[in-house]
């Protein structure tokens, strides 16, 4: 309670907050979530962690994947991080096989000792690579102040990340494999997934177009966390074009579960990143309940 006070009080102050930042050594250490277990972050780097209580923050994606993924299933996590989502969909969800997609360095061990000591490894796949609309390497930014995260170079037009920038720091950098999802399914070279759970810091749009072809020709289930009110719009257009129900975690004055099914009207409405912040989206309308809730919320 007292470090929820706290986080509160510095997102009301942000100098204080900087200043604060400044001090919290990047040390490795370890929480433990309910319905996943013991998990190594790093305390700076992977605050909201330990900061928000994760399967509260995270209610929706959750909520989301638990309507969506069955023990049958193939599930490709792209935007890895740190293994939160693996080892959920993995433990909590027993889904078949997860492939996780990390193509940050500096989370790639984090990943893995996660991955290892939940006892998943068996069933938890690690792909070192982005997943984009090219094939190839390309510039990815890096916030390794906040977040862990990072995202392509054409997506941040070269800016530094969030976390960087509010310490004054310069743009860091570093070369990875891009690939498209048609690509490596069409090569053969891993299982198609059933369910896709898409986190890549404004690359969302990139990612769904590098899977054309098989979000055209198959019926993949997807949960994607949008950023910034453009990329959602272009996600939901390019969803609902290919014959996809779509719905999205919407502010309390658009609907107060706030959960709601989305037409393509909705889409000039929308002003706010928060107004479509999580989308859902299955050809198979029956399947996206009418009501979504979790027991974390």
């Amino acid at each position: 309670m007292l470090i929820s006070r706290l986080a509160a009080w510095f997102r009301r102050h942000p100098a204080w907050a900087r200043a604060a930042l400044r001090c919290i050594p990047d040390a490795h250490w370890h929480i433990c979530i309910p319905e996943i277990g013991c998990l190594r972050i790093r305390l700076r780097r992977n605050r909201s962690l330990w900061l928000r209580a994760p399967l509260t923050h995270e209610w929706y994606p959750l909520a989301a994947l638990r309507a969506f993924v069955r023990p049958t299933d193939i599930v490709w996590d792209v935007g890895g991080n740190i293994g939160l989502y693996a080892r959920w969909l993995a433990t909590h969800l027993a889904a078949r096989h997860v492939y996780t997609f990390e193509p940050m360095s500096e989370n790639l061990g984090e990943l893995d000792y996660n991955i290892r000591n939940g006892g998943v490894a068996d069933r938890v796949t690690i792909i070192p690579w982005a997943l984009s609309d090219v094939d190839g390497d390309v510039n990815f930014q890096i916030d390794d102040i906040q977040g862990a995260s990072g995202t392509i170079c054409t997506v941040s037009g070269g800016a530094a990340s969030a976390g960087r920038l509010a310490l004054a720091l310069p743009p860091k950098t570093e070369k990875v494999r891009s690939r498209t999802i048609d690509s490596i399914i069409d090569g053969g070279e891993l299982p198609a997934p059933d369910v896709l759970k898409v986190d890549v810091e404004g690359a969302e749009r990139m990612v769904l177009e590098g899977g054309k072809n098989f979000f055209a020709s198959a019926m993949p289930r997807l949960v994607v966390e949008t950023h910034g009110v453009e990329v959602s719009r272009q996600c939901l257009e390019f969803l609902l074009d290919l014959g996809y129900t779509t719905a999205a975690c919407v502010p309390e004055e658009v609907d107060q579960s706030r959960h709601m099914i989305v037409e393509r009207s909705y889409l000039s409405r929308m002003i706010d990143r928060y107004d479509a912040h999580f989308v859902m989206a299955a050809k198979d309308a029956s399947i996206i309940p009418a009501k979504l809730d979790y027991a974390h919320r």
